[in-house]
């Protein structure tokens, strides 16, 4: 079977236009762990990759550890300007490997199965995962320890046909997190993780410390009807850093009405609108509120901060079932950056003999249409679209599996870039990276209530109940 690698991007490490206070998700110290995307014995197991954006003109030399006992440690360099994708093996790495045959009942289990990356300058980090036969897989960008925070909101999906997961790795020793009501006391690399058959969207995960966490589910499907579930897998913002302004684009090949979001809040009294016009009033005690907000590109804005992921979805026969459900985190428009990136949107494992499709969305604002070059040749303005009632444009394209940059020499432009790609029943996407503060932990707290989160469809269920017990693994 030919194997191609998953979609990647790179951030460079200069020329960039930053906000107040604010860091590009590049750096040299990163942690992460997978959730379990293995399926069955059936399948002929997965691939877990790591890849490695250096970005800069000088080699970058890599170190990646684990504390768990089958893992051996990697050390790589990485030439200037280049990609390295770094297999990571054994597969049971993954948090609560074998997934269903493990807990499934939302009880906490701690592990040694965190994964540390170091560089000696600063790169640029992704995690893939992708069932061998290629037809379930995701790909999330690693954020930099330094921009970890201690308050999160987990985003899973509602329609899992196996296990949701919330997985969390402690960046210290006696680090004490809480899931839901449950509670866990992590060294530096230990992973604690719950898995439930039911939406854990909005659960709250909070620490002492700073620390990754990581939700999505081993396989799932959308709002819509679906040929077949995927692994879906998101790396959290802080609460602290989160916005009140997104813009939503639709993939490709879907109706403008069916591409949908889910949106998080802790907040009381949020209010969300889509294209100016109200869709939600979020309150706390209301939980699984979903309405379909969107018929087409939009700007998504909220009273109070917010979190949003994209969700990926099948295509249908008409597009020869390309596509599945991904997750990709549409950072808040404050996040966007000048910042060059370089990425490489091969793609994961061809299925049945379909060939995979890449494609590349920038958005950027009203200074960015016509000032925005990918590789060296300038975006004509005319190809850029603007979104409705707004001073956004996007340009969302097929692009080839060779690596691409997409840069500006205007110093008022700012812009995110998007890679994803679709296979049969299959797809992964994500942001290349942004401009992130660190977490305001004033900004966390005030008028908190409880936990509400909302999707696009009319719809409700609460949060699970979570048990009072951890397991030891």
């Amino acid at each position: 079977m030919k194997i191609v690698i998953a979609a990647l991007c790179l951030l460079t490490a200069t020329n960039s236009a930053q906000g107040a206070n604010s860091t590009p998700t590049i750096g040299k110290d990163f942690i992460f762990a997978y959730p379990n995307v293995y399926l069955d014995d059936i399948n002929p197991g997965v691939l877990l990759l790591v890849v490695v954006s250096n970005n800069n003109n000088i080699f970058a030399n890599i170190n990646v550890t684990s504390t768990y006992p089958s893992f051996s440690t990697f050390q790589a360099s990485v030439a200037p300007f280049n990609v390295i994708k770094i297999p990571i093996t054994p597969v049971s790495i993954e948090a609560q490997y074998p997934g269903y045959n493990m807990t499934n009942n939302a009880t906490i289990v701690v592990e040694n199965k965190g994964i540390r990356v170091q560089a000696d300058v600063a790169v640029a980090v992704y995690a893939h995962a992708e069932v061998i036969s290629g037809y379930s897989a995701d790909t999330f960008l690693v954020t930099p320890t330094m921009l970890l925070g201690t308050e999160y909101l987990a985003i899973t999906s509602t329609f899992p046909l196996l296990p949701n997961m919330i997985v969390v790795v402690a960046n210290q020793d006696n680090t004490q997190i809480i899931i839901g009501n449950q509670t866990a006391t992590l060294n530096a690399l230990q992973v604690a993780s719950i898995a439930l058959r039911a939406t854990l969207s909005g659960t709250r995960i909070s620490g002492n410390k700073p620390f990754a966490a990581v939700s999505g589910g081993t396989c799932s499907v959308t709002l819509i009807s679906s040929d077949g579930c995927s692994y879906e897998a998101v790396m959290l913002e802080p609460v602290g850093t989160w916005g009140t302004q997104f813009v939503a684009i639709p993939f490709m090949y879907l109706d403008t009405n069916t591409n949908y979001y889910q949106i998080v809040t802790h907040f009381n009294n949020t209010v969300v609108s889509a294209g100016g016009t109200v869709v939600a009033h979020l309150n706390s005690g209301i939980y699984g509120e979903y309405r379909e907000i969107l018929l087409g590109s939009a700007v998504i804005t909220s009273n109070n901060p917010i979190q949003v992921i994209q969700l990926g979805q099948n295509t249908n026969a008409s597009h020869s079932n390309l596509g599945n459900p991904f997750f990709m985190k549409l950072p808040s428009t404050d996040k966007m950056s000048n910042t060059g990136v370089l990425f490489q949107p091969t793609g994961y494992l061809e299925y049945d003999g379909v060939h995979l499709l890449f494609f590349v969305r920038v958005i950027t604002n009203l200074a960015g249409a016509g000032t925005i070059q990918m590789d060296g040749n300038t975006i004509s303005a005319l190809q850029f679209k603007r979104v409705p009632n707004s001073g956004f444009y996007f340009y969302e394209q097929i692009t080839q599996n060779t690596t691409h940059s997409v840069t500006t020499t205007n110093p008022a432009t700012q812009f995110f870039v998007f890679s994803y790609s679709y296979g049969k029943y299959n797809g992964c996407g994500f942001v290349c990276g942004y401009n992130s503060p660190s977490e305001n932990i004033l900004r966390t707290f005030p008028n908190f209530k409880d936990d509400t989160y909302i999707m696009v469809k009319a719809f409700r269920t609460p949060p699970a109940l979570l048990p009072h017990s951890t397991r030891h693994l």
